[in-house]
């Protein structure tokens, strides 16, 4: 997302490698530790740091990751890239205790989901975008169209994301389907389902999120239950008009090859769950 806002606006600098890399290990950091929280031992298929090497050297290698970001960008006196993400970092750690928060609240609405993923996953998706416009050293807007256009692609890739947990199975993506909902962490599918749902089939789901250990084995039950009252297809349609928006901010960009791979990154990020 950083070289290819960069290279859409003219920009071709040694300070793109050195952004891209803090931004990936910012990202890096966050999975680490998010694998702490979330008890996860797998992610890509792969042992994560913490079931292998346990929670204290995972905590470590995850501050390390974001201390050596931010050295690096102070090496190479890239100041405003650092203001950027130092900024969304402290934005992420914000989600993320807000979706602690809202842990096993079966009133969590659309809204609250969409703050919550705003600011753990699409915040990073607009700060790179952001970093990018910054870098080629565009003004008059161009900034603040790029940080638009990360945000919506951002939320689409999380919601598509949370959908893969009821229409994938876990070789597919790489880690264990259902562990969201099984830790009371409730996504858009869910969510909107619930919403949906008649009184009779809300009583049967609050009653099994009540007892914690049946959630995982109930797992299936719930697949059908976001299915049957439309939380897939409404999702679908969320992410995509996402997906939508993401790409007008773009119409206000010259036209280029980076430009149009921004635009093609946006509609794969939402139709890859044609693939399931």
């Amino acid at each position: 997302m950083l070289f290819l806002a960069a290279r859409s606006l003219g920009g071709s600098k040694d300070d793109l490698v050195t952004s891209g890399m803090a931004i990936e290990l910012i990202h890096t950091a966050t999975l680490i530790h998010d694998d702490i929280l979330d008890g996860h031992d797998f992610r890509r298929n792969r042992p994560t740091v913490y079931a292998r090497w346990g929670t204290k050297t995972a905590t470590i290698i995850g501050d390390f990751l974001y201390t050596k970001a931010f050295s690096s960008l102070a090496d190479a006196r890239l100041f405003e890239v650092m203001d950027i993400l130092a900024k969304v970092t402290n934005t992420i750690c914000v989600g993320e205790i807000l979706q602690l928060e809202q842990r096993n609240n079966l009133d969590l609405n659309e809204q609250n989901y969409i703050d919550i993923i705003s600011k753990k996953t699409a915040s990073l998706f607009s700060a790179s975008c952001e970093c990018g416009a910054v870098l080629a050293g565009e003004k008059n807007g161009n900034r603040e169209i790029y940080s638009d256009f990360g945000m919506n692609i951002g939320l689409a890739f999380q919601i598509t994301d949370d959908i893969f947990d009821y229409i994938a199975d876990e070789e597919a993506i790489g880690k264990p389907v259902g562990s969201d909902f099984s830790d009371g962490r409730f996504t858009l599918p869910f969510i909107k389902a619930f919403v949906n749902a008649p009184n009779a089939a809300q009583k049967k789901i609050e009653e099994l999120v009540g007892v914690d250990q049946r959630r995982q084995s109930k797992w299936p039950e719930i697949v059908s239950f976001v299915k049957d009252y439309g939380g897939v297809e409404y999702s679908i349609e969320m992410a995509r008009g996402f997906g939508t928006r993401a790409k007008g901010f773009l119409s206000r960009i010259k036209p280029s090859l980076e430009r149009d791979a921004l635009a093609m990154a946006a509609d794969y990020i939402v139709e890859r769950v044609n693939g399931f």
